[in-house]
């Protein structure tokens, strides 16, 4: 049994992703990550950074087209996913 922390001790929010992962999606959860991240089509790329320069609760979005960027941060994700563990179980 995994121990629940941080936003997973919230029922509502654990009660979300164990339903997600019952309609077959896959999640795993890190300590921390450093910005939201989209890739797609191997070569588009969508970043949500915290901003500094607005305030703490800003963030500024980034939308990128170079495929060796989307490379690069397809090998960053890849590397957290395999060292995250997964959600809470059913």
């Amino acid at each position: 049994m995994i121990r629940l922390s941080g936003p997973l001790t919230d029922p509502g929010t654990a009660d979300h992703v164990r339903r997600f992962a019952a309609a077959g999606e896959e999640a795993r959860f890190a300590p921390g990550i450093p910005l939201k991240l989209v890739i797609a089509d191997a070569s588009l790329v969508l970043c949500d950074m915290p901003d500094p320069v607005a305030g703490s609760d800003t963030t500024t979005t980034l939308f990128i087209e170079h495929p060796a960027l989307a490379a690069c941060l397809r090998l960053a994700f890849h590397t957290v996913w395999e060292t995250a563990r997964p959600g809470p179980e059913s």
